[in-house]
């Protein structure tokens, strides 16, 4: 069972970033992780390219003034402006901001099974040119409540976790 973890718009909330991936690593069996963006600091960015499994990555526009210094990052693969992986036989796209991410659906051939987003900081999903959108939330605790998800890449079912609630 191949799962994978999504977060986004941490915005420098260290204390909420070390709980969410205290539970990823500790109480899930995660093999991958997205970042959406929005760090806003270095250090967050640094903890997540720490992570003993696969990290990618996409800038957020708090993020912009450390493009240069995330290239001395080691593990995590940084995408800009769109993610395109493949993994664990599933093709997905990702990118900060919802509206690019609908963009590239409507410009492209391919067909991806999730497109992720952030930047609304509001947990959302929905599906669009049949493609499956998913907004894991905010860690930040900004205008929502702080969550992340989990998506089991094998049956695509996905659960948001609450930091509230762990």
């Amino acid at each position: 069972m191949k799962k994978l973890a999504v977060i986004s718009d941490i915005h420098d909330n260290l204390a909420n970033l070390d709980k969410a991936l205290q539970y990823i690593l500790k109480k899930t069996e995660v093999n991958y992780l997205i970042f959406t963006g929005d760090g806003q600091s270095f250090e967050v960015w640094q903890k997540i390219d720490q992570l003993p499994f696969p990290t990618f990555g996409a800038i957020g526009n708090a993020d912009v003034t450390l493009v240069d210094r995330l290239k001395d990052l080691k593990n995590i693969k940084i995408f800009d402006p769109l993610g395109k992986i493949e993994i664990a036989n599933r093709k997905i796209i990702f990118n900060h901001y919802p509206d690019i991410v609908k963009q590239a659906l409507n410009s492209t051939e391919k067909k991806y099974d999730l497109a992720l987003h952030g930047h609304t900081h509001q947990p959302w999903e929905e599906y669009y040119q049949g493609t499956r959108i998913l907004n894991p939330g905010n860690i930040a605790n900004l205008l929502y409540s702080p969550s992340f998800a989990l998506i089991d890449l094998d049956d695509m079912k996905s659960k948001l976790i609450f930091l509230n609630e762990i």
